[in-house]
């Protein structure tokens, strides 16, 4: 590397062009006085102690103390070393401070989406997000590819609300027969079929169509970790799938252990037609104007369900009415993050 391209590095790492020639010049001759610095460099004789002390600072040179005062340079790898460590450093900071940023801006993590490699990574991740899943799953899939995740679909505890939408024939399998699962049968648009496995609003995963035996290996999907991106997908898997569909099981909602938590609005409203209102419930979220954080007791008289809206009217136990939504709400009075049913 010529002496030149050592300097450019140099100036990257936070040198000055004289402060990056001088510690060159010292490796070069060693201790050395201020003068003879001056005179290898060109660097003016004005300049030259101020280059020197600065670069003291900084850890490059140890000042040798005496008359005359000598200047040496620390060892190239221990400078280096501590500059990685400390950009390491620096740059892991800013990385928090970025997200912390994003999160008070947002109210959630910077979105992340992969994309996954393999017909088998892909029944392994979406077998993660059942099991994960601590309130909801979403599904939507070919039979063929619902019949993969029948374990984790069997294993999961009753408690937890599960939505599956598939291709169906006139009977649907006895292991989806149980109280806390929905059943649609998909409609015969080929586009209906696009797999979708969501798992509250931490993850979703989703591909188009399956893959052949020779195209397992090149088969791709894409993984999603982002509360409101996953919130736009959830929209989408009712607005476009479920509500497309053909309801043939609903839920045994009085065998199921209360309370209930649910995580969307729409799995909540898909539930609570079902049963008799009022219900109590009791809403952790946030108020719509200035997002301060709220949580709200009271039962849900009533609510309301198209393609654009979403919410629930809940009567407070004073008696005043709100108009709750889920993530991303701007037309009611509260942003929903959590729902709960206690009855």
């Amino acid at each position: 590397m010529f002496e030149n391209e050592i300097i450019q590095k140099l100036q990257r790492l936070g040198l000055t062009k004289y402060e990056s020639l001088a510690y060159l010049t010292l490796v070069k001759l060693g201790p050395s006085k201020a003068t003879d610095v001056t005179r290898e460099s060109g660097i003016p004789h004005t300049r030259i102690y101020d280059v020197l002390s600065s670069l003291h600072r900084k850890g490059f040179v140890d000042v040798m103390h005496g008359n005359p005062r000598l200047y040496s340079p620390v060892n190239p790898e221990i400078v280096l070393e501590k500059i990685k460590e400390d950009l390491t450093k620096d740059i892991e900071a800013l990385k928090k401070a970025f997200k912390e940023l994003y999160r008070s801006t947002h109210g959630e993590d910077i979105p992340e989406i992969w994309t996954i490699h393999g017909f088998e990574n892909t029944v392994e991740r979406s077998e993660y997000i059942i099991r994960s899943a601590k309130h909801e799953v979403l599904i939507n899939a070919p039979l063929e590819f619902l019949t993969l995740l029948r374990n984790e679909i069997e294993k999961k505890n009753s408690d937890v609300i599960m939505v599956v939408i598939s291709n169906f024939d006139e009977n649907i399998p006895e292991w989806l027969r149980k109280d806390n699962i929905i059943v649609a049968r998909s409609g015969q648009a080929p586009w209906l079929m696009a797999t979708w496995i969501i798992g509250d609003v931490d993850y979703a995963l989703f591909f188009g169509t399956l893959p052949k035996d020779r195209g397992r290996e090149r088969f791709y999907s894409f993984w999603a970790k982002s509360p409101r991106l996953i919130q736009n997908y959830v929209h989408w898997f009712y607005t476009m799938y479920f509500d497309n569909s053909t309801l043939v099981k609903s839920i045994n909602y009085e065998e199921l252990k209360k309370p209930l938590i649910f995580t969307h609005i729409r799995t909540l409203i898909t539930v609570l037609r079902f049963v008799e209102l009022p219900k109590p419930v009791e809403i952790v979220g946030r108020l719509v104007d200035g997002k301060k954080p709220v949580t709200l007791r009271g039962k849900i008289i009533d609510f309301e369900y198209t393609p654009l809206t979403a919410n629930i009217t809940v009567e407070d136990e004073k008696g005043k009415r709100w108009k709750v939504g889920g993530l991303g709400s701007y037309l009611e009075d509260i942003e929903g993050e959590t729902f709960i049913l206690l009855d």
